[in-house]
């Protein structure tokens, strides 16, 4: 079964089970954002940072998508997604996938989503706030982390999932950017 397929049954069931109706396109903004919604909660905590920026990327597709801004109320799906994820999970990176397998230069675009709401995060609190007071452990890294092992995990979890070996050239890049070597 291809994208369009896939797509279309995962969008009728997703609009049967939140019990509204949504436009197609609006629909595929929540498919292509879902992996960063993984990525800002897998620590547990998606802070304010990361919900901002979660709002940024949904702006940012929904003008590239000409999908009106009001055309849902997007931090209640996005929530509703990251509650629900784990049931969700599989079909939407199944669809995700079979999208990006028709449209392989989107590879690059969940890689600077996934970097952009990691980034967002405050990476690992705990340790940073110890850092901060001086109160480290002995033999810990000393230097603050943007992001935190959990977020790492999630979106090396991610990358297999969407089979980013298949798109070297966006693993290559997602992996500068987590290593820092963008500047």
């Amino acid at each position: 079964m291809g994208y369009a397929e896939l797509r279309d049954a995962l969008w009728s069931d997703y609009q049967r089970e939140r019990r509204l109706q949504m436009d197609q396109k609006a629909f595929e903004i929540l498919l292509r954002v879902f992996p960063a919604v993984l990525v800002a909660q897998a620590d547990g905590f998606t802070d304010i940072s990361e919900v901002h920026r979660l709002d940024e990327i949904v702006a940012f597709l929904c003008r590239h998508e000409s999908v009106s801004p009001t055309e849902l109320d997007w931090r209640a799906e996005l929530r509703y997604l990251a509650i629900d994820a784990a049931f969700w999970r599989s079909r939407f990176m199944e669809v995700l996938y079979a999208f990006l397998q028709e449209n392989p230069e989107m590879y690059k675009e969940q890689a600077e989503f996934l970097y952009a709401t990691a980034a967002a995060s405050t990476g690992d609190v705990v340790k940073n706030l110890l850092l901060r007071l001086r109160r480290a452990e002995p033999g810990v890294e000393t230097t603050a982390e943007l992001i935190s092992g959990e977020e790492r995990r999630e979106i090396q979890r991610i990358t297999q999932e969407l089979r980013f070996d298949e798109a070297p050239e966006a693993l290559a890049y997602l992996q500068a950017l987590l290593e820092g070597k963008h500047a």
